[in-house]
């Protein structure tokens, strides 16, 4: 099963229909821009994991989210308290530019995929912790490695999106 098919199966259709009513976007067109969103969250993260230091800074941020259940806490899930850190992490100020840049694709505001990026980045980075970490840690080199094998699967299944974010991404 493929990186996207694989979140996506984690989020129920009652849970999905519940976020795309609180964006104002219609379930399908949500599933679309979640599997958008996911070239540039792991792009964003690849491009973090190449230094040893980025590597461990990832690999402690999946130790803390380990046993963490974003769909637990819509409200904050919803609302963005959970992803607007690790948007800015990841994405930094290029976050406005790949939201339109998803948007354009999907047919939705860059408002809304910024909105979408923040309820996807938690549940992304929930799916990595229970993927590579043992225990509440995670190896840093195995975190840098399976980061760019997921990126590089992402970009894959969405190959004209993956090159627009390619540009961007390299000049944040």
């Amino acid at each position: 099963m493929a990186l996207a098919d694989d979140i996506l199966a984690g989020i129920d259709s009652g849970t999905l229909n519940d976020i795309a009513q609180q964006v104002g976007v219609e379930p399908d067109k949500l599933q679309g821009i979640i599997r958008d969103s996911l070239p540039a969250l792991l792009g964003g993260m690849e491009q973090n994991v190449q230094s040893g230091e980025g590597a461990a800074s990832l690999a402690n941020a999946l130790g803390q989210h380990a046993d963490a259940n974003p769909l637990g806490d819509m409200g904050a899930l919803i609302n963005g308290a959970l992803g607007s850190g690790i948007i800015e992490k990841v994405l930094g100020g290029a976050a406005p530019n790949v939201s339109e840049a998803i948007g354009s694709k999907a047919g939705a505001s860059g408002v809304d995929v910024e909105k979408i990026l923040k309820i996807v980045a938690p549940i992304v980075m929930a799916y990595l912790a229970k993927r590579l970490t043992s225990g509440g840690k995670a190896d840093p080199s195995v975190v840098q490695k399976e980061v760019q094998n997921a990126s590089t699967e992402a970009k894959a299944q969405s190959p004209d999106l993956g090159s627009i974010l390619g540009s961007i991404l390299g000049n944040r």
